[in-house]
């Protein structure tokens, strides 16, 4: 019986044993994508290393709505690479995740969020709010992390913050390059009043650059210029001495989607029949939906229409994958530079063949760089005359009207740097 016992014990473990042993001439996978060949042992494929992105943008509060559409396309930026086969670098293969901080619109929260990427999550690709960056950017400097502007604020482009970027042109530039184009669609105007908010570089310089351009472009003489609060619903008091001075034109400059579309409703309530401007992106269609297809006829402005034919195929291709992944969803202008800054860190990562910040830099500060921005050729224009650093990225404007309650493109034009 122990003899038995025995021969069985050793058994067992000569069955272990050979469990545990490679399988002679049949191959092994050993690796993701290998295929077994008879007689031979594979040579391991590398796995994909991690590569952290950060998110540091207002998921809640009065700014949410576009830190939410942000946060859709950096998202869907990130699943694009990521099922592509991630970011390719030298022999290695990065895949991206998305490391995210809600700033709450609020200085004090976005250098916490700050804080967390640089030094708990070892981040150096971040995608930041609009309105807090100068609260982020001294932490995110000493941490070599990059900082992707959902911006046009060109103030916050300063040499003792290399790592920060704007995703858009000054306000001034693009506004210029919008009166250039309406000029040739809506001549005749001589006198404009303008609205813009209060609060904010990139309200003020829109405000101004409406100026300018009406200045410039239609030799306009300024009747009435009004400022607000955001968040305004009451518009009357203001509107009613502007629309008194019978304008040709009134232009809304800048603000918010809701504040814009009141200020169509109630300045049209108050008899006005002019022309209406607003050189700022925004889709019509919350506008009509708040002020009415009536209000909204013929209201021009700043809004590409990404199935144009303006644009070139590969754009339309981008744009009709977005529509078939989120069905009825808007493509604002927030979901379309959270998508393209993912990209752009791709391709400087991929042309620095390195995920080191500042291999990525001197990418970055190459005047000859240019990569693709939404199907489209991209370049970093903007702060060198002034700044002596590259980090704006180059803008266009797109001429679009309301008609029947629907965006229709007029004309499409990429700004330069004055």
């Amino acid at each position: 019986m122990k003899k038995l016992i025995a021969i069985s014990a050793l058994m067992l473990v000569l069955a272990l044993l050979l469990t545990l042993a490679p399988s002679c001439g049949k191959g092994e996978e050993v690796g993701p994508g290998v295929t077994p060949t008879p007689g031979v042992t594979p040579t391991p494929t590398p796995r994909a290393k991690t590569l952290k992105m950060g998110l540091i943008i207002t998921l809640s509060g009065p700014a949410a709505p576009w830190g939410m559409q942000t946060e859709q396309g950096v998202k869907w930026a990130i699943d694009r690479i990521n099922a592509a086969g991630g970011i390719k670098v030298g022999a290695e293969t990065y895949m991206i995740t998305l490391v995210e901080c809600d700033d709450k619109w609020m200085g004090s929260e976005a250098a916490t969020c700050a804080t967390r990427m640089v030094y708990d999550e070892k981040v150096h690709y971040v995608i930041g709010s609009i309105g807090t960056i100068p609260a982020m950017a001294p932490i995110l400097t000493e941490g070599k992390c990059f900082n992707a502007g959902i911006t046009n604020a060109d103030a916050w482009i300063r040499p003792e913050w290399p790592y920060v970027w704007c995703t858009l042109q000054p306000a001034d530039i693009w506004t210029d390059t919008f009166y250039k184009q309406l000029v040739k669609a809506e001549p005749g105007v001589k006198t404009m009043a303008f609205i813009g908010p209060l609060t904010g570089a990139v309200a003020h310089g829109a405000t101004q650059g409406n100026i300018d351009g009406a200045k410039k472009y239609y030799g306009a003489e300024v009747v009435y210029e009004e400022e607000y609060q955001g968040g305004m619903i009451d518009f009357y008091p203001v509107l009613t001495p502007m629309v008194a001075k019978n304008p040709d034109a009134i232009a809304i400059c800048d603000g918010a989607v809701g504040d814009q579309a009141l200020i169509v409703k109630q300045v049209r309530e108050l008899g006005f029949k002019g022309k209406l401007f607003g050189s700022n992106h925004g889709d019509p269609g919350p506008g009509v939906a708040i002020a009415g297809k009536a209000a909204y006829e013929g209201f021009y402005q700043n809004e590409p229409d990404y199935s144009s034919d303006l644009y070139p195929e590969s754009t339309r291709a981008l744009y009709a994958e977005y529509q078939r992944l989120y069905p009825g969803a808007q493509f604002g202008l927030c979901q379309y530079l959270g998508y393209c800054s993912v990209y752009f860190y791709k391709q400087a990562i991929e042309r620095a063949g390195s995920i080191d910040p500042d291999e990525v830099k001197r990418v970055l500060d190459d005047p000859n760089w240019t990569y693709e921005w939404f199907g489209m050729p991209g370049r970093s224009l903007g702060g060198l005359e002034t700044f002596g650093v590259r980090r704006v990225n180059q803008d266009e404007t797109v001429l679009s009207t309301t008609h029947d309650g629907h965006k229709v493109a007029i004309s499409r034009e990429v700004t330069v740097v004055p």
